[in-house]
């Protein structure tokens, strides 16, 4: 059956014409990529939704998010890459890889285009907050904060003013692990005044408690009432009978403050309830001070006994917890130091590959230079070449007519009978005899100076780059000085015959006596072939000017001045 409709769908495309068959592929192809993309952003979707219910990843979702990451960086947007690398990182840090955590959420947050309106900022908040919770768990104060201060930026660029706040009430957590309690205090009270500026009663009763707990330490009981009717009427942390809904810390605390006004009855009360929660470090140290006030030994020896055997348990988990943090710092910082190591040699390999290539182009470049330069000596050799051959065949041409009319004339001597003719002929042979030697030592002559003149160092550079000229103004006086040094009184005899000269026109008649080509003189002084023969139409009209005015007779009066 397969088979069947298999060939089916070829008899239907080797009837259609082949445009419309690419059509086809075409559209496929498109509907193939759309339905491939829709499914990777609905994986997307499924991760981060998992996220947000607060789902704990665990390593069977490394390849998932693998390949969402490797995805989503060649395709999507600039969101779809904040995402994935974000959802990344949770996987990572729900695993307890901090390390490889931060590098996901770095790479997050460089992934964020926060130009665009459309920037996901509510995800890059949520970046910033679980950087800020990593440093903070492996005692990164300095980190810490730089995360919340960047976390507080982006919520106010999202007008969320409730996670703004948190941020900023966030910043009392790297103080803390600095010790610097005076900055807690402040970072407390001002939270609390910016809660209540937006309204958000609730969350500036429940700053307080940091407030509480320094001034129970400083033993400030007057403030620390303060704080404590707040927290107790406003926070929303207790129920109808007063009974704390949920934590045990406070207890203590309260206690705290009772034992510190006298009333110990009530402050043992507290203690115990601190107990009753679980806490019995906190309990335990309370009662000691109850009875330690009270003056009982027998009590005191036996609350000493029980704090101390659960203070020496929650040292060994504090410890225990510390040494934790002290690794994993080691171990992000380590990993910090290899990428900043692979990153330097990445940059030092880029700069080689990049000099490498710099070194290619220039030798590249030497050599097409070289290159062009040898075409250019070889072309003008060729020309060289070229114009000793013209006056090599003009030579022969002459010889050939002078052997003809030297025929001529033996012919004629032979014919004559009287003296006079044959004497007649005889001289006029021998006048065209030494015209013939003489115009072939002129010619001779005419070519070792042309060789003489294109040879010379300014010929030579205005043959090799005929633009020369146009950036040169000093060129001329050295082309001047060559036809003056090879042919003297040339341009004397030019001037009186020529006095009203433009410099264009007595440019060309340089050039001309040099015996450069048409072609050449033009590209020297910038004008077309056609410009340039008008130049010689026009100085052929000055010359002669009851004439018809011709480039090729003001040629031949160069060539003899």
């Amino acid at each position: 059956m397969i088979s069947l409709v298999f060939s089916w769908f070829i008899r239907i495309f080797a009837t259609m014409k082949s445009k419309w068959i690419l059509l086809i592929l075409v559209l496929f192809a498109m509907t193939a990529c759309t339905a491939d993309h829709e499914a990777m952003r609905q994986r997307l979707k499924y991760v981060s939704d998992c996220n947000r219910a607060d789902t704990v990843f665990t390593e069977r979702w490394l390849p998932t998010v693998d390949s969402l990451v490797s995805y989503f960086d060649h395709h999507g947007s600039a969101n779809d890459r904040m995402m994935a690398h974000y959802v990344q990182g949770r996987v990572y840090h729900d695993m307890g890889e901090a390390p490889r955590a931060l590098e996901c959420y770095q790479r997050a947050a460089e992934q964020a285009d926060t130009t665009r309106t459309d920037c996901d900022l509510y995800t890059l908040y949520a970046v910033y907050g679980q950087m800020a919770t990593l440093f903070h768990r492996q005692y990164l104060p300095d980190d810490e904060m730089q995360a919340q201060e960047m976390a507080e930026r982006i919520a106010w660029k999202d007008r969320d003013t409730l996670n703004a706040l948190k941020a900023f009430e966030l910043r009392i957590r790297p103080y803390y692990l600095n010790g610097e309690k005076d900055s807690m205090l402040f970072v407390a009270k001002k939270a609390r005044e910016k809660y209540l500026t937006a309204g958000y009663r609730k969350e500036a009763a429940q700053v307080v408690y940091i407030s509480l707990n320094i001034c129970l330490d400083r033993q400030n009981v007057s403030e620390a009432r303060q704080w404590l009717g707040i927290y107790e009427q406003e926070s929303g942390n207790f129920d109808e009978d007063g009974n704390l809904i949920k934590g045990g810390m406070f207890y203590y605390d309260k206690g705290r403050y009772l034992l510190q006004i006298g009333q110990i009855d009530s402050a043992k009360l507290y203690f115990e309830k601190t107990l009753a929660k679980g806490l019995p470090e906190a309990g335990y140290k309370g009662l000691l001070s109850v009875y330690e006030q009270k003056k009982k030994p027998d009590s005191i020896a036996k609350y000493a006994k029980l704090f101390a055997a659960a203070n020496d348990s929650n040292f060994m988990h504090v410890n225990q917890q510390q040494v934790e943090q002290v690794r994993a710092s080691y171990n992000y910082r380590k990993h910090v130091k290899e990428a900043q190591r692979l990153k330097e040699a990445n940059t030092l390999r880029g700069w080689l590959l990049c000099l490498g290539l710099l070194t290619l182009l220039v030798l590249l470049f030497l050599l097409l230079w070289v290159r062009a330069k040898a075409r250019e000596r070889k072309r003008r050799l060729q020309e060289l070449h070229r114009i000793h051959e013209e006056l090599q065949a003009k030579y022969v041409l002459l010889t050939e007519d002078y052997e003809q009319k030297l025929e001529e004339m033996k012919r004629q001597q032979e014919q004559a009978t009287d003296s006079d003719d044959s004497q007649s002929l005889s001289q006029k042979m021998e006048a065209l005899s030494f015209a013939i030697r003489k115009a072939n030592i002129k010619k001779e002559e005419i070519a070792m100076n042309t060789a003489h003149i294109q040879e010379s160092a300014a010929f030579r550079r205005l043959q090799d780059d005929p633009t020369i000229a146009r950036n040169d103004e000093g060129i001329w006086a050295e082309v001047e000085a060559v036809i003056i040094e090879t042919y003297p009184g040339f341009t004397d005899r030019l001037r009186l015959l020529l006095p009203k000269m433009s410099g264009k026109e007595w440019q060309v008649s340089l050039l001309l006596k040099a015996q450069l080509t048409h072609q050449l003189i033009a590209e020297i002084i910038c004008e077309t072939q056609g410009g340039e023969s008008n130049i010689r139409r026009r100085l052929s009209k000055k010359l002669f000017p009851s004439e018809t005015p011709s480039s090729s007779k003001f040629d031949d009066f160069i060539g003899s001045l």
